[in-house]
């Protein structure tokens, strides 16, 4: 079973989380051995197979202008244009296996990664942009070219980033940006990376990327797009007030303008004090024991390996 030892070597999986995991890019210019692991998958043999059994496909056009087409062999004809097309496979039960045991080596709760697919003929590739995900890039076959730079505008990000000029000025990650503006092309210090088959691209979150693919390419990214701190304590919470017959009643009423707002607040106001009490008894322990307890509750479950874990190996 194809795990996370096999997708970062020739680095052992310590080196891996000792080193570029998460926050430092890294990449493998190639591997023949890994490539043909993916060429053996029969829906990714050619881009009609994965195009024909997909669902919606988003379709990049060229100076950042990405949209979607209902279906797959609508998009077979964006990709005999040159364009690059992108889907989300789960669907291909082979790949969700490797998804289900990688997340379970990188000890990730369950459904925090899925795949997705990139494959474009001709000249195409991505405008830059930085991804609010953690992406494991591994071209299946074909040559890609990769320009990366770390992002000092904004940390950990929730939505993706576009250069100055590109965006409303009141979108998300400009209101949580540490910087403004936003570069408007790739910093002169970027990494230049040439990948192709086999080759993989570590691409940590909110780094600055854009992208050039050259000729029939494939490309399978293992993607981590779940699960921030956030999301762990409003589960929590969630599931603790999800118990109380209150907090479960429809909050009607909310904005309506002949009064009845008033009651709605009265019906919230007369709530809040029982729950700052749930936060008292989940905060009153040791910081340590809180956050175990704020982890049971948020329901969260581990990954389950479908085979033995990664090793160390260095092969």
């Amino acid at each position: 079973m194809f795990n996370l030892a096999d997708l970062v070597t020739p680095l052992a999986t310590t080196e891996f989380f000792s080193g570029p995991w998460p926050e430092q890019a890294w990449w493998r210019n190639s591997s023949p051995t890994q490539a043909a692991v993916f060429e053996d998958i029969p829906e990714l043999a050619h881009a009609h197979n994965v195009l024909t059994s997909a669902g919606s496909v988003r379709v990049f056009f060229g100076n950042g202008d990405v949209q979607t087409v209902p279906s797959g062999k609508t998009a077979i004809s964006h990709y005999e244009a040159g364009r690059t097309c992108f889907i989300r496979s789960d669907y291909i039960p082979q790949l969700a296996a490797y998804t289900d045991q990688i997340t379970a080596d990188l000890g990730l709760p369950q459904g925090s990664m899925h795949t997705e697919i990139f494959c474009s003929k001709g000249d195409s590739g991505a405008t830059m942009h930085s991804d609010y995900d953690v992406n494991f890039a591994l071209l299946v076959r074909g040559n890609k070219r990769w320009r990366l730079a770390p992002n000092h505008h904004i940390r950990n990000q929730v939505g993706q980033c576009f250069p100055e000029g590109f965006e409303e000025p009141d979108s998300i990650s400009r209101r949580l940006a540490d910087r403004l503006p936003f570069p408007s092309s790739m910093p002169k210090d970027a990494e230049e990376i040439e990948v192709t088959a086999g080759g993989l691209v570590f691409v940590p979150r909110g780094w600055w990327h854009e992208t050039e693919s050259r000729g029939d390419c494939l490309q399978v990214n293992f993607v981590v797009k779940r699960s921030m701190w956030l999301t762990v304590l409003t589960r929590a919470i969630r599931n603790v007030l999800l118990e109380q017959p209150d907090w479960r009643a429809y909050a009607l009423d909310v904005f309506a303008t002949d009064g009845r707002q008033e009651k709605a607040l009265d019906i919230l106001a007369g709530l809040l004090p029982g729950f700052r009490d749930e936060l008292d008894k989940i905060l009153s322990s040791d910081p340590r024991e809180a956050a175990r307890l704020v982890l049971e509750l948020s329901g969260l479950k581990p990954a389950v390996r479908t085979s033995q874990g990664a090793d160390n190996r260095t092969a």
